[in-house]
């Protein structure tokens, strides 16, 4: 790939781009980045680029002739047309969706402007599209374009060591990347976690897919509730799909089980394992709510504690009956527990908890839905 940066600064443009990671990028062919003078290509004797604007204002304007003429030539040296692309407030903010589609070009010239910016009249002869690195501005277009330059080039083959470089880092997927840690292994009491120190890639993998969500949902909730969104609508298109259920088929709920991480993930793995086949809730927490009861035939997708969905379960009865009246039969069907006494110990608990932060009381005639589903789909290679 080749980028072309058309600035009136080449040596600050130069200085950045020979060193490091992409400095080493261009000397090794991987990358190919040239800066070009604008000034060089005036017509005006004192080599001025720029004039006052028509119809007053304080700052001065770049001219259309020496903005046309140097980017001319960038284009008479590329094979295909390029890209080109003006650095500027008033474009489309720049992502890594943005970086990764500028990436697969062939050719892209950045143009960086300055002053009061560049004759409008000359970007739209060159078809230049507009691009911002954020709600801000600056003094020129040079720390912008060096900003493309550097997260385009890093994209291309070979500039870094392999995709795992630039594919787990932040944004790229749309999260946030999960911390990072070097030795010593404890520094100032702080230790390494110790998922990461046992040496199996399986508990690390997890450890990073689950650090990434957290942190994403932690400091930026938008790209999380974005990114969980995309995650529930292609796994239910995926499950209506491997169905054969048509496209308006409703999912009644998207949840998870429990009130906290453990238990949560515990009961799913219960479930995925076909070993839980049931759930008992409190009457009153489904009025208090304002939540629908569950009905016979609906769908709902259960995810884990972090909101990523992992199966789709079908409701298969539902009766509400006290609390005392619960049999083991029925109390087996949640898959938790060996015998009544163990059951109802751990909810009465656990009612007596909800109970308390959502304003009812506990009692043993107190009514409870008793809700039997099946497994219903579950992604590939999920727990057996």
């Amino acid at each position: 790939m080749r980028i072309d940066i058309a600035t009136l600064f080449t040596d600050m443009c130069d200085s950045v781009l020979g060193e490091s990671i992409i400095g080493r990028g261009i000397k090794n062919g991987f990358i190919e980045i040239y800066t070009h003078d604008i000034r060089k290509y005036t017509e005006n004797k004192h080599r001025r680029v720029d004039d006052k604007p028509y119809g007053g204002g304080t700052g001065m304007v770049m001219q259309a002739q020496p903005v046309y003429d140097c980017v001319s030539a960038i284009i008479a040296q590329h094979k295909t047309r390029p890209r080109i692309i003006y650095m500027s407030p008033q474009g489309q903010v720049l992502t890594q969706a943005k970086v990764r589609e500028l990436a697969a070009e062939d050719g892209l010239i950045l143009l960086c402007g300055h002053y009061e910016g560049i004759d409008k009249r000359v970007l739209d002869e060159l078809g230049a599209e507009e691009l911002s690195i954020g709600d801000y501005v600056l003094t020129g277009g040079e720390l912008p374009a060096l900003i493309v330059a550097d997260a385009v080039a890093r994209l291309q083959k070979g500039v870094l060591p392999n995709e795992d470089a630039y594919s787990i880092e932040s944004h790229y997927n749309g999260l946030l990347e999960y911390p990072q840690y070097t030795r010593p292994e404890v520094w100032r009491g702080r230790s390494v976690p110790e998922a990461l120190l046992n040496g199996d890639h399986k508990t690390i993998a997890e450890w990073q897919a689950r650090e990434s969500l957290r942190v994403t949902a932690q400091k930026r909730p938008d790209m999380y509730k974005t990114y969980i969104d995309s995650q529930i609508d292609e796994f239910r298109r995926e499950f209506l799909a491997a169905k054969n259920l048509p496209d308006d088929t409703e999912i009644a709920g998207i949840f998870h089980f429990e009130i906290s991480e453990y238990w949560a993930n515990e009961l799913l793995k219960l479930i995925l394992k076909g070993k839980k086949r049931a759930t008992s809730s409190s009457l009153a927490a489904y009025k208090i709510e304002g939540d629908a009861l569950p009905v016979k035939g609906q769908y709902s997708i259960v995810t884990d504690w972090d909101g990523v969905p992992r199966c789709v379960i079908k409701t298969t009865a539902v009766r509400v009956l006290p609390f005392k009246d619960i049999t083991f039969e029925l109390a087996a069907k949640e898959g938790e527990d060996s015998s009544l006494e163990e059951w109802r110990e751990k909810h009465v608990s656990f009612f007596t908890e909800e109970g308390a932060a959502l304003g009812y009381e506990f009692t043993w005639n107190m009514p409870v839905i008793f809700e039997e589903f099946r497994l219903e789909y579950k992604k590939h290679k999920e727990e057996k």
